[in-house]
């Protein structure tokens, strides 16, 4: 046996041989591909090998774990996670986990990725949105993801809502006509849509909204790891170039 490998092998008998420290992130069980995928065993996808890159940077394991958007928010508050991938700025949010900020606001520039919500429509359809003004029809409705940013902005234009858990169930109540259009965004709703052609669908332009998300950390990890934290935000700018997102 070799002298370095003897050498490992008395370092780790010896417990001198550390695991990288954990990074434990969630992500919202709603988010769907391209960004992030669920495979039977882990969760895959450009955001994921973003967040993990960024970790490995800093000598750190990322973990992630898909959870219904108000536990993600809570497994936070209450540390049961050290950060959450994708979420979009809110001030009230910033009050209570911890953004990459500039000013009064977050730094576009240390962003996880940039999303276009976009209307989703039947192809029959005779909805016309020229993104000021969208003529639905009385008592009809537009869907959303439950726990998603979209909302304020569908509020903020006074278009009546209507709740779903996540994609499937909205292009379903889309296509049964429970609700007459479904705010996405862009490249979640062009990929499933391609995967299912015998929806037959098709968006309305200009997209309601473009926003960035974040990787945020809760306030008790960036409190304790106030390095850690700076450092994996740093990694973000280079590496989403790498990855060619948004």
């Amino acid at each position: 046996m070799s002298k370095s490998a003897l050498a490992l092998l008395t370092l780790l008998a010896g417990g001198w041989v550390q695991a990288a420290p954990v990074l434990r992130i969630v992500v919202g069980s709603a988010e769907p591909a391209p960004f992030i995928q669920q495979t039977s065993s882990q969760l895959s996808g450009p955001v994921i090998d973003l967040a993990r890159q960024a970790a490995e940077h800093c000598g750190l394991h990322a973990q992630f774990q898909q959870l219904p958007a108000r536990r993600l928010l809570r497994s936070l508050a209450l540390n049961q996670a050290d950060a959450a991938a994708m979420l979009s700025f809110q001030t009230d949010r910033a009050k209570q986990m911890l953004y990459p900020m500039r000013g009064e606001l977050a730094d576009s520039r240390l962003r996880l990725t940039a999303l276009s919500y976009v209307l989703y429509v039947p192809q029959t359809s005779t909805l016309r949105w020229d993104g000021h003004r969208l003529d639905l029809p009385e008592d009809d409705s537009v869907g959303f993801n439950r726990g998603w940013s979209v909302i304020r902005v569908l509020k903020a234009r006074r278009i009546p809502t209507e709740a779903g858990a996540d994609l499937e169930e909205n292009f379903a109540k889309l296509q049964a006509g429970r609700i007459a259009a479904f705010a996405m965004h862009e490249p979640g709703g062009d990929a499933y849509l391609a995967q299912h052609p015998q929806l037959r669908m098709k968006k309305l332009l200009p997209p309601l909204k473009t926003e960035n998300s974040y990787l945020v950390f809760g306030k008790a990890y960036g409190q304790a790891h106030p390095e850690r934290m700076r450092c994996v935000w740093n990694q973000l700018p280079s590496l989403r170039r790498q990855l060619d997102l948004p």
